[in-house]
């Protein structure tokens, strides 16, 4: 038996994956408040960051002030430019600063692009299997690239019985990472969607939506934080793509899904 936690972090991401013998958070803002759904042992078999914007990765902070081990960090393998706009030199620095400090710790680091054959998934352990989806090498390295773009977008089959469980995490995929992996993906939900962007209209790519054949959509969120978040066009969107609830953290609180 294992539990999903997708937290209220405000409009921020942070999720928990339990299973019988290990734990993987995916981002982790203000992991801190939710502390009691992290092992007793502080040994963390993996942390996804899926980019590195603070309201994913300031978690980080936190499990590395208390002393907790990280086994695998995976994030996304966005390469910052020179007065890069989509993301601050600060929480660039900030990222980097807390990844060099658990990798001295030995925590083995990991930035991966989608994978090239998906015979296998990319991380199989303990009835999980991890497929990496995005994002595109090509996208996510262009000239004209943006953090979301290379924001990492993976699903998670949860637990031995096959299609018990699915989850697919998108952080906050810009559209045109999500509408290259829905032209070129097949399975890509089928269960619970993580939405991309905390409900804002990028990253609610119509075709992406409807690929993945929802059937419940979970929106990390907070209302009155940015305007238009959650957008209400957006939300229209997975509403009518969403075959059972959709759900929004700053209206029904953290959310636990069983495996």
């Amino acid at each position: 038996m294992g539990k999903l936690h997708c937290l209220k972090v405000g409009c921020a991401d942070a999720s928990v994956i339990v299973t019988d013998s290990f734990t993987f958070l995916v981002d982790c803002e203000d992991i801190e408040s939710h502390a009691h759904v992290l092992p007793a042992s502080k040994q963390i078999q993996g942390v996804f960051i899926t980019h590195q914007h603070d309201d994913h990765h300031s978690g980080l902070e936190f499990l590395r002030r208390k002393g907790y081990s990280i086994r695998c960090l995976i994030y996304s393998p966005y390469e910052r430019r020179y007065g890069d706009a989509s993301v601050t030199l600060e929480e660039w620095n900030d990222f980097v600063s807390h990844r060099d400090y658990f990798a001295s710790k030995g925590t083995a680091l990991y930035a991966p692009y989608r994978q090239d054959s998906f015979e296998e998934p990319y991380w199989n352990i303990d009835g999980i299997k991890f497929w990496m989806l995005g994002p595109e090498q090509g996208i996510a390295s262009s000239d004209t690239r943006e953090l979301h773009d290379a924001c990492l977008v993976f699903r998670a089959d949860l637990g031995v019985d096959v299609g018990k469980r699915q989850c697919t995490f998108t952080g906050d995929a810009s559209d045109l990472n999500l509408n290259w992996i829905a032209r070129n993906t097949n399975n890509i939900c089928n269960d619970i969607l993580h939405a991309s962007h905390h409900g804002s209209i990028n990253g609610s790519d119509l075709a992406f939506i409807k690929a993945c054949k929802i059937k419940q959509t979970l929106i990390s969120t907070e209302a009155g934080v940015y305007d238009n978040v959650p957008h209400p066009s957006a939300l229209k969107r997975y509403e009518d793509n969403t075959s059972g609830q959709v759900y929004r953290t700053d209206v029904d609180g953290s959310l636990i899904w069983t495996f």
